[in-house]
């Protein structure tokens, strides 16, 4: 069962960060290539119990847990027009199983309804059509803004449409 967990521990800022290492993660997101340092830095200097305060700095963040273990993330960065959200299954023996999907899921539950987000926005990498295709089956709409970018978006009334 897939569950999304506020509570970032530093065995789960770990894992992100060996993700934001791994070059067929990161190709499909917008993260430089030292983030996973810095993360490491940070563990290995600090003493804090969990790092949601580090993670929630630019929006709201998400483990994405399957039976209680980390596997990957979401986050929502505020923009002018709305939230931007990023999703990752750092996990890679758990790509094409579905989890990406679920975890979209419980993230338009979270935004929609407990964040009261009005609407949501992806931009995705041409390249990675696994998420393109996703983030279209569950309803989100776009168009390909750069020969290598879509920007697809769904608001809460399309939300609700796809819902009922």
């Amino acid at each position: 069962m897939i569950t999304l967990r506020q509570d970032i521990f530093s065995k789960d800022a770990l894992k992100i960060a060996d993700w934001l290492d791994d070059h067929e993660i990161i190709e499909h997101l917008n993260e430089h290539g030292e983030t996973g340092n810095h993360i490491r830095a940070l563990v290995k200097k600090t003493t804090l119990p969990v790092f949601n305060q580090v993670f929630n700095q630019r929006g709201a963040f998400y483990l994405i847990c399957l039976k209680e273990e980390s596997i990957g993330y979401v986050k929502f960065i505020p923009k002018k027009s709305g939230h931007e959200i990023v999703i990752t299954i750092g996990k890679k023996e758990l790509w094409g199983k579905g989890y990406g999907r679920k975890a979209l899921k419980k993230a338009l539950n979270e935004a929609f309804f407990i964040l009261r987000y009005k609407k949501i926005d992806a931009k995705i990498k041409a390249q990675n059509i696994r998420s393109l295709c996703l983030f279209e089956h569950i309803g989100f709409d776009g168009t390909k803004v750069r020969e290598d970018l879509h920007h697809l978006s769904m608001d809460i009334d399309t939300y609700l449409k796809k819902a009922a």
